[in-house]
């Protein structure tokens, strides 16, 4: 959602979001499903299934106008007929993102890439994506999330965008990561797979990571000092986004390591932040080290 609490999906304008929830709706009817809408940016279906637009907004976005009817219709009749008690093959596992707070229902123990984060098995089938709160259909947990973590390392590089974040810092890089599929946060469960696919250094003290929505990963590779104004400006713009934007993972900003231990760095809010102070001051030290930080701040 914009700052007015106007709905808006991914990808599209308020009008423009309008008119995909209307023809959803409109498509549904005539698939026999009827609907609720839910937030203005997802519908609710009869037998209580909630079926986010995003997805589609994002793949409309991307088409030319004229194209955007047959693909609602495309979609919306493939997520109709998708058969949420069939196993899914193995290549098609994933995992994905959800607050810690989302997780209390599964029935099995969830990874924790980072800390209040946890990575759920999930599937992508033929333009549809499912999630799993119990192991029925997908056998083993270990073998199950092995097998998810190498799909995703093997999922298209995300769209990458580098920019400075603060005018003030000379160093505040940032790496924006943003996915069309639903596994753009996703992708920080093989953090540093992905970074050597994207040339981007991983050093030994660590990386700051931000995960606000599903679909996007932001990463900033600190150098020196400004890493504590750069941890900031980060975190206020993962809270906005957090706050704005459909499908919130986290507000938090994290630094994580090469062999993925993650330790919560800033937590924002809408009055300021909390720091971590301890951790900030280990990174700073680290990075001020003779060996370069070989060993993790803390």
């Amino acid at each position: 959602m914009t700052t007015d609490d106007t709905p808006r999906l991914p990808g599209l304008s308020a009008a423009d979001t309008r008119w995909l929830v209307a023809e959803a709706q409109r498509v549904l009817a005539d698939l026999g499903e009827t609907s609720t809408v839910l937030e203005g940016v997802a519908l609710t279906l009869a037998d209580q299934r909630v079926m986010g637009l995003d997805n589609l907004a994002r793949t409309v976005s991307r088409l030319p106008r004229k194209r955007w009817a047959r693909a609602v219709r495309d979609q919306l009749t493939a997520l109709v007929h998708v058969r949420p008690d069939t196993a899914p093959a193995i290549e098609d596992l994933r995992v994905k993102l959800w607050p810690a707070e989302r997780a209390d229902d599964l029935t099995y123990e969830p990874l924790e890439p980072l800390p209040g984060v946890v990575a759920v098995l999930a599937a992508q089938g033929n333009g549809v994506s499912l999630e799993f709160g119990k192991l029925d259909l997908v056998g083993e947990r270990d073998e199950a999330y092995q097998a998810a973590l190498t799909n995703v390392a093997g999922l298209p590089r995300p769209r990458h965008t580098r920019r400075r974040i603060d005018p003030h810092s000379r160093n505040s890089w940032v790496d924006f990561l943003d996915s069309g599929d639903a596994y753009g946060a996703a992708r920080v469960v093989v953090l540093p797979d992905l970074m050597r696919k994207l040339r981007i250094d991983f050093p030994p003290h660590g990386v700051l990571v931000a995960v606000p929505t599903k679909f996007e990963l932001w990463v900033h590779v600190p150098v020196d000092e400004d890493v504590v104004q750069t941890a900031l400006s980060m975190s206020w713009l993962a809270h906005q986004t957090w706050a704005e934007e459909p499908y919130p993972v986290s507000p938090d900003v994290f630094l994580v390591s090469p062999d993925m231990d993650a330790v919560r760095l800033v937590r924002p809010d809408h009055h300021g932040c909390e720091v971590d102070e301890r951790t900030m001051l280990g990174l700073v030290r680290a990075m001020a080290s003779p060996d370069g930080g070989a060993r993790r701040a803390s």
